[in-house]
């Protein structure tokens, strides 16, 4: 008997937990809205990167004028690192985690906010896709969620 309600309650646990992972995908919402009007960091094809892939090493500017390197590649151990003109410190603005890569970086210079996608295939949880918002004024992350891959725009073109 007890090992019934033992199976029955994990059943009902995990029933839980998948609901509550497919609740946990945003389509709408701000997060979704700012990266939409923000512009593209410029990509580029990763020099030295075998395969090529995509790549971001670029220096940008807020309208408060902190100045900060932003680079990074689509690849395993793929995040965004941003660099500091003023001081030279070094903050990770998005890391997904294994198999789930940066794909498209972009910035709203006016709130100093820099936008990353990222997306892949996570080991337990399948095909994600990731937004993640890091305030470049305050040098910290400020949001990050799952998204709907289909809500997106297009991700920024290779020059």
């Amino acid at each position: 008997m007890l090992s019934k309600i033992k199976c029955g309650a994990l059943t009902s646990l995990l029933a839980v937990a998948a609901l509550a992972g497919c609740a946990g995908i945003i389509r709408k919402g701000p997060l979704i809205d700012h990266y939409e009007v923000a512009e593209c960091v410029p990509v580029i094809y990763g020099p030295g990167i075998t395969p090529p892939t995509r790549a971001w090493d670029t220096t940008v500017k807020t309208r408060e004028g902190v100045v900060a390197h932003v680079s990074g590649a689509q690849m395993p151990g793929g995040r965004i690192v941003v660099k500091y003109a003023s001081d030279g410190k070094e903050k990770v603005a998005a890391n997904a985690g294994d198999y789930v890569y940066p794909a498209d970086v972009r910035l709203d210079a006016n709130t100093g906010r820099l936008y990353v996608k990222a997306g892949g295939i996570a080991a337990l949880d399948g095909e994600q896709t990731w937004l993640f918002e890091y305030d470049l004024n305050k040098r910290r992350q400020t949001a990050s969620d799952r998204v709907d891959e289909n809500v997106l725009p297009r991700e920024c073109q290779i020059k």
